[in-house]
């Protein structure tokens, strides 16, 4: 299996939750006065109306209709995009099973897999929603599909039929191999006409990315931006109230639970992550997703109506080594000696505030996922890694390392140093880098911290230009425990010339299970035929995470979102069956707005 099979997609995505500049409360600029001034007072007016406000940082200038490609396109990057294109089902975390939405059902058929929608779906402007958009979009995603994904990639031919089923066909699938089917978001074949047809045939005859059809097709797709988006959901957009303040979503009537939601209207202002603390402080926004400074959830407590919404963290925030620039931390005991260096508390407390809990067990997995598969006597056994620094001269020492007028110095007598890299704009990795630079330089450990552009991160850390860098542990995109020990041991771990990453071997020597193969086992537990054999798997690369300690985990995300009660909603759900779910994957708070579990304030 190649070694990052998810690394794009998976990094990109990530880059959507560039959580938080941390800046203080006092600090207001003109930027966030002149978004307040734009929208002030603007949800009062036509009383009747009934109102759900949400912010955003929409462009609607540089941001594409093409919906289908996603990345870029108009608020397909928020959690409100399900409320005007749904997604063919939604996943809840806590219990593994479907809540279905467009799609009325799926089946397995041997290697076949047969997905069908609800009756009686229309688009927004008036025409059917079928089975012709559904095959059509599932073409055009398999087309454009790499092949180190996992679903998509995986199609070998696609058939419609009936006017609402589609068969797509599979080689050797294995469980869960459907999820990027279930939750593709389906687009107009009118919309699309110009490519979905002639995806289909291609796909169906065998052409993939990168051949020189695909690429013929892409080269016009990519240009491709319709005037509007024709939408599926309980909401439409209405152009004439669109402007580069506000966008307003209207209700759907034609679209799935159009006639169910209790709000006539939803209010999209537009904000970066400081500009939304403001318009929330202000009283103009009833949910927000984007992530407040400490300073910021301090001054939420003084709004009326205020409460936090608690999403679940599956993933957090760490130190990721390179182990080709930094030879030194080949030693495990290094790796493990730096980690009892730091507070992880209080690194959380400074870069997140409220929003982090720390790591307990250290098991490459959130601790609730860690503490799913494993007994309460087994997560005994696992080594925890908080602050000790006794401990961590005494790992240094073994490790050859010396220390004298209050410097450590390598077992080759050089003075022990880093470079630890933050990303610009990523509060809580700024903030998170300088702790450990002051941190590690307190203990004798020479440490600077510096930011890289956030614009590609991603590049730096796959072409292995870091020494040590800011960057996640654990998977928010993939619910199955295997995709944590992806993102863990294999992102930004190519190996190759270009795409060194961390240099991690993947071929370990593991003090209780001995040689392992982690890009083997990651497999394992990806593809097996039976929970045994998963949970083997899995329970091996938890234990050899925590003895080898690839990277650090440090904190882990407890995403708050901030919501006001009272003013236009009456109140949230404090306990739903979804309630676990990861806040931008299958948010529960628009699920429930979608369903009508949310109500308006009564008059």
């Amino acid at each position: 299996m190649t070694p990052t099979p998810q690394s794009n997609t998976l990094l990109q995505d990530l880059s959507r939750r560039r959580l938080l500049r941390a800046v203080g409360f006092s600090t207001v600029g003109a930027a966030g006065a002149g978004v307040l001034s734009a929208c002030s007072g603007g949800d009062s007016a036509n009383s009747g109306t009934t109102r759900f406000t949400g912010v955003f940082d929409f462009d609607l200038d540089s941001q594409t209709r093409n919906v289908h490609v996603e990345d870029g396109a108009l608020l397909l990057n928020s959690v409100y995009k399900d409320l005007f294109l749904c997604t063919g089902a939604v996943f809840n975390w806590s219990t593994h099973e479907w809540d279905y939405l467009l799609l009325e059902g799926h089946e397995w058929d041997g290697d076949n897999l047969v997905v069908s929608l609800r009756p009686d779906l229309k688009w927004s402007d008036g025409s059917d929603l079928n089975a012709d958009d559904m095959v059509r979009s599932y073409a055009m995603r398999v087309l454009e599909a790499p092949s180190w994904g996992t679903g998509f990639p995986q199609v070998q031919d696609l058939e419609k039929l009936d006017e609402l089923s589609v068969r797509l066909g599979f080689e050797d699938p294995f469980p869960n191999i459907e999820r990027s089917i279930l939750k593709h978001r389906i687009v107009s074949k009118i919309t699309y006409d110009g490519f979905g047809e002639r995806a289909l045939e291609m796909v169906n005859d065998g052409v993939r990315q990168g051949d020189d059809e695909h690429l013929e097709w892409n080269a016009e797709f990519i240009e491709f931006n319709p005037d509007s988006i024709i939408c599926s959901g309980p909401y439409r957009f209405d152009e004439a109230q669109m402007s580069d303040a506000r966008i307003t979503l209207v209700r759907n009537e034609d679209g799935y639970q159009g006639t169910e939601v209790k709000f006539d209207e939803v209010v999209i202002h537009k904000g970066d992550n400081r500009q939304s603390a403001l318009l929330v402080q202000q009283g103009e926004i009833d949910y927000s997703t984007l992530a407040p400074s400490a300073a910021d959830q301090q001054a939420f407590q003084s709004v009326e109506g205020f409460r936090w919404i608690e999403h679940a963290g599956y993933d957090g925030c760490g130190i990721m080594f390179n182990h080709r620039a930094k030879p030194e931390v080949q030693d495990v005991r290094v790796r493990k000696a730096l980690a009892y260096v730091l507070d992880g508390d209080q690194i959380g407390q400074v870069a997140r505030g409220e929003a982090y809990t720390r790591v307990t067990h250290y098991a490459g997995l959130a601790d609730r996922q860690a503490e799913e598969i494993f007994t309460a006597q087994e997560l005994e056994g696992f080594e925890t890694f908080d602050q000790d620094q006794d401990r961590a001269a005494e790992l240094l020492e073994e490790a050859g390392w010396t220390k004298e007028d209050g410097k450590w110095y390598l077992p080759d007598g050089d003075e022990a140093s880093f470079e630890v890299i933050g990303v610009a704009g990523w509060g809580d990795f700024e903030l998170t880098a300088t702790q450990v630079e002051e941190a590690w330089n307190d203990f004798g450990i020479r440490t600077v911290a510096r930011n890289v552009p956030q614009d590609n991160p991603w590049g730096i850390w796959g072409a292995g230009d870091f020494e040590v860098a800011v960057r996640h542990w654990g998977n928010p995109e993939q619910p199955d425990y295997w995709g944590a020990f992806e993102m863990n041991f294999m992102t930004e771990n190519a190996g190759t010339e270009d795409s060194p990453g961390q240099g991690f071997d993947l071929q370990v020597e593991s003090p209780s299970q001995g040689e392992v193969d982690l890009a083997e086992l990651v497999d394992v537990a990806r593809r097996a035929e039976t929970e045994e054999e998963q949970l083997e798997a899995l329970k091996t690369m938890s234990i050899v995470f925590n003895e080898l300690l690839p990277r650090i985990p440090i904190w882990t995300y407890k995403y708050l979102a901030p919501a006001v009660e009272g003013v236009r909603v009456e109140e949230f759900p404090t306990d739903t069956p979804t309630s676990q779910n990861e806040q931008y994957q299958d948010n529960h708070i628009i699920l429930a707005l979608i369903q009508g579990e949310l109500s308006p304030v009564e008059d």
